[in-house]
Order: structure tokens, then C-alpha cells, then sequence
């Protein structure tokens, strides 16, 4: 038998046992199963708004160039908001901008230029030495916070100054900024 020949055959056989395999094959049985899930669920939950500090009174911030500008210092009057309660200075976080612009929260370790006095009514905060040092005719942006339950933070109270060369005409203003 030649080649194509002998493939002509098995080819002949290979197609009558797929025929046969195929009609051997049981057929699909009916069926009357379905499938409903009667469960249901409820579920709350309750946001949580983080007040942010509020400024105490006008102006909300002064600055001070010291003399030829060598000593600056900036004083912050803030609150917590009328109203509120379980918030106060053990809740709050101190910010500085970064090269950036951005608020970063001050370590530990650069706390000893900010002092705060007062209570949850008006507190007065004063940042002086290292954090305002080389803003001889610049600015710098300090800001406070609240931390919330949960790790959650309220928008930062934001108060920027301003000193010109050596000192000369110091301002400072408010303003709020998101904190993420």
C-alpha cells in the first residue's frame, strides 16, 4: 500500500471513531434545579468631620523680625471651634511648608521653638529660632492642625509671614489648607 493511500485510510478510520464516540455520548439531562438567595443585609455608618482650629481673634497671627531681623518670631491666636468638645492642644499637630510648599507635620525634635499657652478658648502659639531662621526677606508658612479619631486630620490654619531684608515690614496672614 502506498503512502497516501495508507493516510486516506486511517484518516477513514480516525472520522468513523469520532463518529461513533459521538453517538455514544449520553445527552444532556433536564433538570429543574434553581438557585435564589433570600438573604439580606443592612449596615450603617457615620462619617467623622475633624474640625479644623479656628484663629481667636484679629489679626489671627502677628510676626516680629527682632532686631535687624536675627530673632523672628511668629505668634499664632487660635481655638477649637465654638461647640466643639474632645478636642485640644494634647489633639494638635504643628506644620511647616517644605521646599515644596506643602504642609509636613514638625517632628519631635524641632518642638522646642514652639510654645503654646492658653486653653481650648484661645490658645496662642509662638515659633521662633531654627524654624523661621533664613527668612531675611522671605516667608514661612506654619500651620495647626487637629488629630482625629482613627488617624483621620482636619485642614490645616495656616499662617504665613513675611519679613523683608533684615527684618523690615513683617506681616503675617491667615488662611486654611487641606491637609491631603
Amino acid at each position: 500500500m502506498t503512502a497516501p493511500r495508507r493516510h486516506r485510510v486511517l484518516a477513514a478510520v480516525a472520522g468513523a471513531a469520532l463518529v461513533v464516540a459521538v453517538g455514544l455520548t449520553p445527552a444532556a439531562q433536564v433538570t429543574d434545579a434553581a438557585f435564589t438567595d433570600r438573604e439580606t443585609a443592612t449596615a450603617t455608618f457615620t462619617a467623622i468631620d475633624v474640625p479644623e482650629p479656628v484663629s481667636s481673634q484679629t489679626p489671627g497671627c502677628t510676626a516680629q523680625s527682632g532686631l535687624a531681623g536675627v530673632n523672628p518670631t511668629v505668634t499664632i491666636y487660635w481655638r477649637v471651634p465654638v461647640g466643639v468638645t474632645g478636642y485640644s492642644l494634647t489633639n494638635a499637630e504643628f506644620g511647616l511648608a517644605n521646599n515644596q510648599g506643602l504642609l509636613e507635620p514638625i517632628l519631635s525634635n524641632l518642638l522646642q521653638n514652639v510654645s503654646t499657652t492658653g486653653t481650648s478658648s484661645a490658645y496662642v502659639t509662638t515659633i521662633s529660632g531654627a524654624l523661621l531662621a533664613n527668612i531675611l526677606g522671605g516667608s514661612k508658612t506654619l500651620a495647626i492642625r487637629f488629630s482625629g479619631p482613627g488617624g483621620w486630620k482636619s485642614h490645616w490654619l495656616v499662617a504665613t509671614a513675611s519679613f523683608g531684608l533684615l527684618g523690615a515690614n513683617p506681616a503675617c496672614v491667615m488662611s486654611t489648607a487641606l491637609s491631603y
